[in-house]
């Protein structure tokens, strides 16, 4: 905050993309008043991953290597038709993983909606089915998402993510280590 504080204009700020942090979204509402706060959706989106990484390594153990691994955290549709078919097989014996796979790729479709109102009608029915979840990682999601509910539907409005901010800081500290 004091690093930030002499620039002038943030009154003018419309759209601040975030992490999803509760002392950024804090920072933001205090800092720029007037701007919609926006939670990012590659953060929102990988939510689900260390859930999904726990529950493979209890099953198959840490090999970082298991092509399991690269198949559960790939987008699905990506996959060919051979690969969700091992995929789908390999999870019909773990239905806890199963049911945090199928969350991950709903969210995964809930992104793909154009506009507002749909994603607003999808966001309901996706933290309904969350809601009769017995998964306790589904149910901490649930309510995350219920916390960040405006946050990320705002993404809908503005189609902004902080994708570039990431990639200048990507850079740098590829920079910095090769220094």
């Amino acid at each position: 905050e004091a690093a930030l504080v002499h620039i002038p204009g943030r009154e003018n700020v419309r759209t601040v993309a975030i992490d999803m942090s509760d002392p950024y979204k804090s920072f933001a509402r205090r800092f720029f008043p007037n701007a919609v706060i926006v939670a990012d959706k590659f953060h929102v989106l990988r939510l689900l991953s260390p859930a999904i990484n726990r529950h493979r390594k209890a099953i198959t153990g840490d090999q970082r290597t298991n092509p399991i691994r690269r198949l559960l955290l790939r987008n699905g549709r990506d996959l060919n038709a051979r690969s969700r078919w091992v995929l789908r097989t390999w999870l019909a014996d773990h239905p806890a993983l199963r049911e945090l796979y199928g969350a991950k790729e709903a969210l995964a479709s809930f992104y793909r909606v154009r506009s507002f109102e749909q994603a607003s009608r999808l966001f309901t029915v996706l933290t309904d089915r969350l809601a009769r979840s017995l998964v306790p990682e589904l149910q901490t999601f649930r309510a995350t998402l219920m916390r960040w509910r405006n946050e990320v539907l705002a993404y809908f409005r503005t189609r902004v993510t902080n994708g570039m901010t990431e990639g200048f800081n990507g850079k740098a500290k590829l920079v910095k280590r090769r220094a």
